[in-house]
């Protein structure tokens, strides 16, 4: 399956999706369509490294450049948790 291809390889989504040959936005779309038919969550515990910001990809080959601290990612984190329970 390729979803878990993709989480035994060490690429992007964008870089996955481009070797496929599908879209960053269908990929997102099954793998949450997945993750609802499973129950499995829609987010994961992350472990953040020990740099200055936290880049976070989107859909679209679009990245966010977050400071790597409590107070900036914190509501970045609780936005894209909101934009995901409306989908």
């Amino acid at each position: 399956m390729w979803f878990e291809e993709f989480v035994a390889g060490n690429l992007t989504i964008a870089e996955f999706c481009r070797l496929k040959g599908v879209s960053v936005n269908s990929y997102c779309v099954w793998r949450r369509k997945l993750r609802e038919s499973t129950g499995e969550p829609a987010f994961v515990s992350v472990e953040v490294a020990a740099t200055d910001a936290v880049q976070i990809d989107l859909p679209g080959d679009a990245a966010l450049r977050v400071p790597n601290h409590a107070e900036a990612l914190r509501p970045v984190l609780e936005v894209l948790a909101a934009i995901d329970g409306q989908r």
